[in-house]
Formats: C-alpha cells, structure tokens, sequence
C-alpha cells in the first residue's frame, strides 16, 4: 500500500497522505466513527468460499493472520511542499468478502482506496495504531485484537 499516517500534534489530526493522490486531514470523530463501522462491517461479511469448511470464524485470528508478514511499518515519507492538506468530510465504506473500497470526500476533491481483505486488515490496524498511541480510544469501544500490535 502507498500511504502514510502521521499524527498532527498541533491540529489534533491525522494526515492521510495517499501517495499519487492526495493528503486527507481525518478528525477524532470521523476516525473514532470509521473505526467500529469498519469492524462491524468486516464481522457481517463471510470469508470467501474455498470449498471446504473452515469451521466457526474468529475475526481476531483472521486480523492477526493477516498482519503476520505484512503488518503496518512505519515509513519515513514526508509530504511534499508542494502538497495541499484537503480536510476529510466523509468516508464511504463498502466491505466485500474480497476487501475494502474507501471512498474519500472532502473540500472539492475525492479519492477511491480499494484494498484487498488483507490490506484492508492492515489498514484498519494501522489507523486503530495511531489512534490508541495518541490516546483517541478512550471513548470507543473496540475489539481487544484491534490496535493491540506495537
């Protein structure tokens, strides 16, 4: 996945820098919204169909199968000057059994993000990541598997 998620301290934001697309400014509560849709979404989905059973679902154990070898890394990518910061009204999530379609609006622009089930995984752990370090979680109510990595 191109992208990148820094924690603006002064803003009390994220900067959600979609390489080749755009910066997005998310806010507290539209990130703290995304979040459980998110997951309750992921646990209304089935797994693909494979042609055997696959016993009683365990969407933690999922998540972490999917963060296994390719979990969110940090990255030192910074934001060209010639960037603009377009503040996030709104994220339309659709979630699929094969992954995750982000459509991003705000401020005249838009932006699709489409992702397989396993990025959508480590997308959805690396903003839980960010916001539990900046102590944004205090007042949701998340899976104990969700953002628990470091």
């Amino acid at each position: 996945m191109e992208l990148d998620l820094t924690y603006l301290a002064q803003e009390d934001r994220m900067r959600l820098s979609l390489r080749g697309q755009a910066d997005w400014l998310v806010t507290r509560s539209l990130l703290l919204k995304l979040l459980p849709a998110w997951v309750a979404k992921l646990q209304g989905i089935d797994l693909p169909a494979i042609g055997i059973p696959l016993g009683p679902r365990d969407l933690g154990q999922e998540h972490a199968l999917s963060l296994e070898f390719d979990g969110p890394q940090p990255s030192n990518f910074k934001p060209t000057q010639a960037s603009t910061d377009v503040l996030l009204f709104e994220i339309k999530l659709t979630v699929d059994a094969l992954g995750a379609k982000l459509h991003l609006v705000g401020q005249g622009r838009e932006s699709q993000l489409a992702l397989t089930r396993k990025e959508s995984h480590t997308f959805l752990e690396m903003l839980a990541q960010k916001a539990r370090a900046v102590g944004w979680l205090d007042t949701v109510q998340l899976p104990q598997w969700l953002g628990a990595t470091s």
